[in-house]
Order: structure tokens, then sequence, then C-alpha cells
């Protein structure tokens, strides 16, 4: 397995693979994990990924300290940037694929040192552990798996000056593209037609590590939003449903979690301060998320075209949260009618679902348990490890 993201923060896709890394290791299973220093300290650190011998380390100069964010940049309206603010732009990305290109120099030194030395004849990638090594794993002829897991943006680039961020090259030579979900098959075959030449796959479930994952009764009037503080996930629209709720005498007591870091966190923040709603709360990136969903009553999962398969979504219905969640893309392979609340992306309607849920404790607790019953027997790590082992087969 190769598992690269150089960003100095993590999501779902990079836990989920250290989660079955774990497993595979606990089985006995004959794999290694190939990760750069700033993402296994992460996840070290955030109690995702255990330390073993067989995770090979590249040191891209990780601490473990999540990277900082860009804030959001601000709109021109769409008017055209000036002549000097575009050379400034282009500059900027020059020097950026620059810096990329030298540290994918000296990682592919050391990618292929570590295959030639220990054999490998098959490849499991995430993201820049395919981005990163379609080529040589070309030239060596090892057989790629790549995980196809972006939903939003697609990153199709084909601008030399994106390579390194780009799927499009990944995608054309892989040997098998493991979708994450059904819904993203006819989206990339759109997008990338005949060039898409890999055997298509479906990953058939998802999964979490379900240990820390439970209800603690009795439970606490606390409502969750978890995830990157990004346009994607839509963290405004949820504050903007908690700001027609915070000032109802039933809720005054309520408090509303924004777990998570991003470019739009500054703008929240503000958005929040500018209402004096003294009753949300930012985390940033909780290292043990568990310790406020074992207790939460609501968890609120708005993104604009998946929830499926989000790992925060899963561990809050294992933790039997009332949940409320936006009827997009697959997410109905994890939350139908009798196990949450689906809702539109409109402030008033997910306003009105929080308060049928927090209002009505016995609604709450027959789509909690409904919920966790629905994670813990169908998207389970056993299942998940039984069909890597099939297709891992060399």
């Amino acid at each position: 397995m190769c598992v690269l993201n150089f960003s100095g923060r993590f999501g779902g896709a990079e836990k989920r693979y250290a989660t079955l890394f774990n497993r595979l290791m606990t089985d006995g299973e004959d794999y290694y994990l190939v990760m750069n220093t700033r993402l296994y300290r992460l996840l070290v650190n955030s109690a995702v990924l255990l330390p073993h011998h067989r995770i090979i380390l590249f040191n891209d100069g990780g601490d473990g300290v999540p990277g900082k964010i860009r804030n959001k940049s601000v709109s021109t309206g769409g008017v055209k940037a000036s002549p000097g603010r575009q050379f400034i732009r282009f500059a900027g990305s020059c020097k950026y694929f620059l810096k990329t290109f030298l540290l994918w120099l000296r990682f592919s030194f050391f990618f292929a040192r570590k295959v030639k030395v220990l054999n490998i004849k098959k490849i499991y990638a995430v993201w820049q552990g395919g981005t990163w090594t379609w080529m040589w794993c070309r030239l060596f002829g090892i057989d790629l798996v790549y995980s196809v897991n972006a939903s939003g943006k697609l990153m199709l680039d084909t601008n030399i000056l994106k390579f390194f961020d780009s799927q499009y090259w990944v995608l054309q030579h892989a040997s098998q593209l493991d979708f994450l979900s059904p819904s993203l098959v006819p989206a990339y075959r759109e997008a990338m037609g005949y060039k898409l030449r890999g055997e298509v796959l479906v990953t058939p479930c998802s999964f979490i590590d379900y240990s820390n994952y439970y209800p603690v009764e009795p439970k606490k009037p606390w409502v969750v939003f978890l995830g990157r503080l990004e346009p994607l996930k839509n963290p405004d629209l949820f504050l903007k449903a908690v700001a027609l709720l915070a000032d109802e005498p039933s809720f005054r007591k309520v408090t509303f979690f924004v777990m998570g870091t991003g470019s739009e966190q500054v703008s929240l923040q503000q958005f929040v301060a500018d209402r004096g709603m003294k009753n949300v709360v930012f985390s940033g990136l909780h290292p043990h998320p568990w310790e406020i969903l074992q207790q939460s009553s609501v968890f609120v999962s708005l993104q604009s075209n998946e929830n499926y398969p989000s790992q925060s979504l899963m561990e809050a219905m294992a933790c039997e949260n009332g949940v409320v969640v936006t009827d997009v893309g697959d997410t109905r392979k994890l939350v139908i009618e009798k196990e949450g609340l689906l809702v539109n992306t409109d402030p008033a309607g997910i306003a009105e679902a929080i308060r049928s849920l927090m209002e009505n404790p016995e609604l709450r607790k027959t789509l909690g348990r409904a919920a966790r019953e629905k994670v813990t027997n169908v998207h389970t790590l056993e299942r998940f490890v039984f069909w890597f082992n099939e297709l891992m087969r060399f």
C-alpha cells in the first residue's frame, strides 16, 4: 500500500486505509505501507495508525503538526485580474511546481530502491501514492490499483504546473481503478472517456474501527458538525441553520460543535462572532473525536455531492446520534429514512430537522439505534479485508 499526502492534513481516505493496515498487520498479512513522515505522525498522534515495522517512511520533514490552512481567497466578482496579479500567480505556481518537483525526485529515488529491495509486484495507491508513482509502476512492471476518492473536484488538470496534484495521468495508466462509490464511475467516464483504461472496480463497503465509537448515556444536548471546513462540506450552511435556532429558548443550553480545520475557518468564526452565537464551539482538529460523538445527540453532514462513505458520518451513526444529511449522490447507501433525516441544502429545512431530533428524544433514539445497526452490520472492516485480500492476490 502507498498512502501519501504532503498537505500537512488528512481526511477520511487516509483514516480508512490506516485502519485497514492496522487490521492487516493484526491478521499477519504480507503487506507493507509506504507513507510520508508528516502524514504518519499526524495519524499516529491522532490514534488512527498504530506504529509497525512494516511501515516504510519517506522523510518529508513532517513533524506531526497540522499544516497551516490558507484562508479562502477573496472573490474578484468576475473581474479579470490585472497583468501584474496574473504574473504573481504564475510565478507562485512555478515556484510551487519546482519545489514539488524536487520533492518528487527525492521520493522517486526512495521509492525505486524500496520496490526493488522488497520485490514489490502490486501496489494499492491512495491519492499522491498513485499520482506520484504511476510512471515508476509502468517502468518496473508493477500492477497499480488506484483508489479513486474525489467526488467534488475530479482533479483532472492537464496543466503541467499542476502535474503532481492531478489524477489525469494515473487514471490512464493504473491497472485497476477502485472507485469509492458507484456514482463516481459515470462522472469520471464522462470526463475521461476512452482514456479511462484500467479495469473499473467499486469498493464493496466503507468501514471504520468501531472500538471507540459507541453511545454513552445519557446523551448531552450537543449538535456536531465534523469535517474539513471547505466549501464542498458546507460548514457555512450548518452555521446558517444554527443561527435560526441559537436564540430560541429551548436551544440556549444546546452546544453546537464545529470540529475540523480548513480554508473557511476564519470566515466561519467571523460569522459566529458577528451574531454573538456564544453556544458555538470550534474545536479544531480534535485528536479523539469519539469523546464528543459518544455523548452528542445530533450529527449533521451537509456535503454538496456525496455523504457516502463519510468516515465522520459513520462514526456518528455508530454512536447512535440522530443524523441529518443532505440527500445527494450515494448517501442512501448509508442513510435512509429509518436511519436519519434527509434534507435539501436549505438552512430552514436543516434547522427544522435538527429541531425535530432535539425536541423528540424517542425519534432520535429510534433513528440512532437503526443507524448503529446499519453501519456495524453492513459497513464492516472484516467485509472489506476479505475483498481487499482477494483484489491484491498476485
